[in-house]
């Protein structure tokens, strides 16, 4: 005789638990966020870089963008005033030669971040959710560069803010994406 518990048999609660479990251990390194930003991929066509990856990261609805519009203005001005911004993992670092991106934070936390000031409604527990998004779309894209990078450089974007070029052998250039200081 099989048990019912909200009419799930003992069988199909069993089943359901271990694909919630192989769902979470399979995401295991992401934080867990909404989905604020999208990752837009292109293979160039181009006759002096055919085939060259490039990825952009922009938000994805009105929210983040009100978010990310007021979090690269600080960015941006943090950049143009000669100190680092903190992007996760990484750091963007402003240098008389131009910008350099280094490693920063082995495990990504919301005290990874370089945060704005914020005003109006918008929320800072929520402006932790969209740093946090942010960082899953970069190290993907950058992972995903870093297998294509070849034989061009693969450019990962984040809209409006840093252009960073993955070579392969595995250097990452910053550069000022849509902004000059």
């Amino acid at each position: 005789m099989t048990r019912v518990w909200l009419g799930i048999s003992l069988s199909m609660r069993y089943l359901i638990a271990g694909i919630v479990l192989l769902i979470g251990l399979a995401g295991a390194e992401q934080v867990t966020t909404h989905d604020f930003f999208r990752i837009t991929q292109t293979v160039s066509r181009s006759a002096t870089t055919p085939g060259a990856w490039r990825y952009t990261i922009s938000p994805r609805t009105a929210e983040a963008r009100r978010y990310w519009n007021v979090i690269v203005d600080s960015w941006r001005r943090t950049l143009t005033i000669g100190l680092g911004v903190k992007l996760g993992a990484f750091e963007v670092v402003s240098t008389e030669k131009g910008l350099h991106f280094l490693p920063y934070c082995q495990q990504v936390h919301p005290g990874c971040f370089t945060k704005p000031p914020l005003g109006g409604d918008l929320q800072g527990w929520k402006l932790e959710l969209v740093l946090l998004d942010l960082h899953n779309n970069l190290d993907a894209a950058l992972a995903d560069a870093k297998k294509h990078a070849k034989p061009y450089p693969a450019t990962v974007t984040l809209s409006r803010f840093l252009r960073l070029t993955v070579h392969r052998d595995g250097r990452i250039e910053a550069a000022r994406s849509g902004w000059k200081p």
